[in-house]
């Protein structure tokens, strides 16, 4: 009997541990890989930029008479450095980065020609400063936002008109105005802290013909200016966030 019991506890073993062998063993928990926080965009920023510019102008006589025959026109292209402020708000959405932004700009535009048509006399401009106020939308990558941009833009310049020989008697004729245009943009802007950000744009200013008046002590010069300026630019955001 002693025999049988033994046999009987060893058989039971023997089972058990061919059972336990049967039961599917569950894989070890892995855990969940530690994802970067992507880039945030949104929010308030104000920053500072420099650059360089070059203004593309076409200057012709209304009246035909004063410095250039009806129908010509006076090339007078000139370029300088430019440096200012912008301020601006984002709102990303996902991957899509919508904006607001304003910049001004003081700049050292400086052209002057001869007239070809009378050769004693200079027709020179200054631009003294540039200001956008646009919309933006860009695709961001993390930190690295690709955007374009476009709405209006104001400039304003300096003209003068200086012949010491004309009529004998000499003409040197002044004037100003603010001229309103358009604009269209874009660049790259990279995020290389969560508040700091450095960017590299373009902008293109369109101003159409505009006639300005220039003043002297004998009277008035008419004149019809048609412009446009092309500026290339690097600057730093600080960003505020908040949305």
């Amino acid at each position: 009997m002693r025999r049988v019991g033994l046999a009987i506890i060893l058989l039971s073993v023997a089972v058990g541990s061919a059972s336990a062998a049967d039961i599917p063993v569950k894989a070890p928990v892995t855990p969940a890989p530690v994802v970067a926080p992507i880039y945030n965009w949104s929010g308030f920023y104000v920053g500072g930029h420099v650059g360089a510019a070059w203004s593309n102008a076409h200057i012709s006589d209304p009246t035909g008479v004063n410095f250039a025959p009806p129908g010509a026109s006076i090339g007078d292209d000139g370029s300088g450095i430019l440096g200012g402020a912008q301020i601006g708000v984002n709102w990303q959405i996902q991957r899509w980065v919508l904006g607001i932004q304003g910049d001004f700009a003081w700049t050292g535009i400086d052209a002057s020609v001869t007239d070809p048509f009378l050769p004693a006399m200079t027709l020179s401009y200054k631009t003294e400063w540039i200001g956008m106020l646009t919309g933006r939308v860009g695709y961001a990558w993390d930190n690295w936002l690709l955007y374009l941009k476009g709405g209006a833009a104001w400039v304003h310049n300096k003209y003068s008109a200086v012949d010491p020989a004309f009529l004998r008697v000499g003409v040197n004729a002044t004037g100003a105005d603010t001229r309103v245009g358009w604009t269209l943009g874009g660049g790259f802007e990279y995020g290389f802290t969560p508040h700091w950000s450095a960017f590299v744009e373009y902008d293109y200013i369109g101003l159409g013909t505009h006639t300005v008046t220039l003043t002297a002590t004998a009277g008035s010069l008419p004149a019809d200016v048609k412009q446009n300026i092309n500026i290339v630019k690097v600057g730093i955001n600080y960003r505020f966030g908040g949305l």
